[in-house]
C-alpha cells in the first residue's frame, strides 16, 4: 500500500470513529427510553385489543347461525317442496329464482336430484366480488333424495379487519417478549455497526485510493497510446472532479488531432486527385477537336447517292459531337476541379453573405422553394465569400438535382439557416431539404471524388466543398435517410465579439427576390 493509500484510509476512519464514539454515550439513554416506552405501550394496547376480538368472533358466530337458519328456514318452504313433489320443473324454478331475489345475502340456490343432476338453479344477477365478500356453502336435504345447495356471502372487511387484528395482537405478544432482550441487542448491535463501519471505512479508503490511483494510470496509459499515433483513444471517466475534466479536455484535445490529421489527409487525398484531374483533362482535350473537325470533314465530303449510307453518316456524325461536347464539359469541369482558388478569408457579415448567394443564383427560386432565417444581431464569420457562395450553390443544386432526378422537384423545399455556438467561435450554416435523400451507403462515400450517382455527374461537387470547408478550418457533416431528406451541417470560425453578445435566429420566413 502506498503512502498516498494510507492517508487516504486514516482520513476516512477518523471520520467513521470519532462520531461513532460520541454515539456510546447515548446508547444506554436510547436503550432505556425505548424499552420504557414499549412496555407502557403493551399494556396499554393488550385488553382493548383483546376485547376487540372477543366481539369479532361473536360477530362470526352470529353470521353462521344466520346463515343456518335462513338455510333451514328455505329448505322447509312450502312452494319449493310442492313444485318438486309435483315435479313441476318449471314451478320448481320460478321458486328456486323467487328465493333467491328475495333473501339479499343468497347469491346461489340450487336443488340437485338423487344422483346429483341439476334439477333447479337461479343465481343473484349482482356478482359478488371475491375481493369484497366471502361465500358461506351450505347443504340441506329435500324430500325424495334431493339436496338444496346455497352459496351466502358476507362481505371481506370483517374479516380482514379481524387478520390485521390477530397480526397486531401478535405483534404486541411480540413486544413483550422482546421487551427484556432489547437493551442486550441495542448493545451488540450497536458494537457490531462499530465494527462494521471500522472495516467498511478501511475499505473504502482503500477502494477510493486505488480507484484514484488507477484512474491516474489510465490517463498515462492513454497519453502513451496517443504519443504511439493511436488517435482512436477515448478516457472513460464519468466523474466530475478534476481527474473526469482532465479526462475530458483529454478527449477533446485528441479529436481535434484526430480532425486535424483527417482535414490533412483529406486535402492531401484531394491534391493527389486535382493533379490526376489536371493530367486528364489536358490529354482529353487535345484530340477533341481534331475528333470533331474530322467527323464534320467525313461527313461534308460524301456526295453518294447511297441514302442508307448517308442516313449511317449523319448518324455518326450526331452522336460523335453528342459525346464531344459531352467530354467538353467533363475537361471543364476537371479543369475547375484542378485549378480550384486557394482560400483568401477575410470578415464577412453572415446575412449579407447568404443574401448575396441568393441574388447571385435566383435560378434556384424558380427550381425550389427557398426559406431563409436571417440571425439577429448580425455578426462576421471569416471567410473567402466568393468559395463559401459556391458552396452553399453546390449543396442547394445538389438538393434540386436531386429532386428533379427523383420527379419531386413541385414539392421541394430547401431551408437556409444559421445558429452561433459562441463558446467555441464558430458559425453553423445548414442546408436542408426534404427530397428523395440517400441510401447509407451513398451518404457514407458522397465526398468521394469521382463517386456520383447522377447519370451525367462527375462526383467532384460534394469533393469541391469539402474542400473549400476544410481549407476554412471548418466541418460539413452530412445526414440523410432515404424517403427522408438530406441536411448537410457546415461550421465556420465566426469573429468572436468584444461584447459576447449571442445571435439568435428568427422565425423561418420566405425571403422575396425582390427584397434581397
Amino acid at each position: 500500500m502506498s503512502r498516498f493509500e494510507i492517508k487516504i484510509v486514516a482520513a476516512l476512519l477518523l471520520i467513521a470513529v470519532i462520531p461513532l464514539g460520541a454515539s456510546v454515550v447515548l446508547v444506554g439513554q436510547v436503550v432505556k427510553v425505548s424499552s420504557g416506552v414499549t412496555e407502557h405501550q403493551t399494556h396499554r394496547l393488550a385488553q382493548p385489543l383483546d376485547r376487540a376480538g372477543d366481539a369479532y368472533r361473536d360477530l362470526f358466530t352470529a353470521r353462521k347461525q344466520v346463515f343456518e337458519l335462513q338455510a333451514a328456514l328455505l329448505s322447509r318452504d312450502e312452494a319449493l317442496l310442492g313444485a318438486l313433489a309435483a315435479g313441476d320443473t318449471s314451478a320448481l324454478a320460478a321458486r328456486v329464482k323467487q328465493l333467491v331475489e328475495q333473501e339479499r345475502d343468497l347469491g346461489e340456490l340450487r336443488v340437485t336430484g338423487a344422483g346429483n343432476g341439476l334439477v333447479a338453479r337461479a343465481t343473484r344477477a349482482v356478482a359478488f366480488p371475491s375481493t369484497t365478500h366471502r361465500d358461506r356453502r351450505l347443504t340441506r336435504p329435500l324430500p325424495a333424495g334431493h339436496q338444496l345447495h346455497l352459496v351466502f356471502f358476507t362481505p371481506r372487511a370483517p374479516f380482514d379487519d379481524f387478520d390485521r387484528l390477530r397480526q397486531v395482537q401478535g405483534t404486541t405478544a411480540h413486544l413483550e417478549a422482546l421487551r427484556d432482550e432489547l437493551a442486550a441487542a441495542y448493545r451488540v448491535a450497536f458494537f457490531v455497526m462499530f465494527g462494521a463501519v471500522i472495516v467498511v471505512a478501511t475499505g473504502l479508503g482503500l477502494f477510493i485510493a486505488r480507484r484514484t490511483a488507477r484512474r491516474v494510470a489510465v490517463l498515462a496509459a492513454a497519453t502513451r497510446t496517443v504519443a504511439e499515433g493511436d488517435l482512436d483513444t477515448h478516457v472513460r471517466l464519468e466523474t466530475r472532479d478534476e481527474l473526469g475534466e482532465l479526462a475530458r479536455s483529454f478527449n477533446e484535445m485528441v479529436g481535434q488531432i484526430k480532425e486535424s490529421r483527417e482535414r490533412i489527409a483529406y486535402l492531401e487525398k484531394i491534391g493527389a486527385w486535382q493533379e490526376i484531374a489536371r493530367r486528364l483533362a489536358h490529354e482529353i482535350k487535345n484530340p477533341l477537336t481534331p475528333i470533331q473537325l474530322a467527323v464534320q470533314q467525313l461527313h461534308s465530303k460524301y456526295r453518294g447517292g447511297d441514302s442508307e449510307f448517308t442516313r449511317l453518316l449523319d448518324d455518326a456524325r450526331d452522336i460523335i459531337t453528342e459525346e464531344v461536347d459531352s467530354l467538353r464539359r467533363l475537361v471543364h469541369d476537371f479543369s475547375a476541379f484542378a485549378k480550384l482558388p486557394s482560400v483568401q478569408p477575410e470578415p464577412v457579415e453572415i446575412n449579407g453573405l447568404v443574401d448575396d448567394f441568393l441574388k447571385s443564383h435566383s435560378d434556384l427560386e424558380q427550381r425550389a422553394k427557398i426559406l431563409w432565417a436571417p440571425i439577429a444581431p448580425p455578426r462576421q464569420v471569416l471567410v473567402d465569400r466568393m468559395l463559401i457562395k459556391h458552396v452553399l450553390y453546390n449543396l442547394a443544386e445538389n438538393a434540386v438535382q436531386a429532386a428533379e432526378e427523383a420527379g419531386a422537384q413541385a414539392r421541394l423545399v430547401v431551408q437556409l439557416s444559421v445558429t452561433l455556438d459562441e463558446p467555441r467561435h464558430r458559425a453553423i450554416f445548414a442546408v436542408e431539404d426534404n427530397g428523395p435523400g440517400m441510401e447509407e451507403a451513398v451518404a457514407a462515400r458522397a465526398f468521394d471524388p469521382y463517386f456520383t450517382t447522377k447519370e451525367k455527374g462527375t462526383g467532384l461537387g460534394l469533393a469541391i466543398v469539402k474542400k473549400i470547408v476544410l481549407e476554412h478550418r471548418g466541418t460539413i457533416v452530412l445526414r440523410s435517410r432515404k424517403g427522408e431528406g438530406t441536411r448537410f451541417i457546415v461550421t465556420l470560425p465566426l469573429i468572436a465579439e468584444e461584447r459576447g453578445s449571442k445571435g439568435s435566429t428568427g422565425p423561418l420566413r420566405r425571403v422575396p427576390m425582390a427584397d434581397r
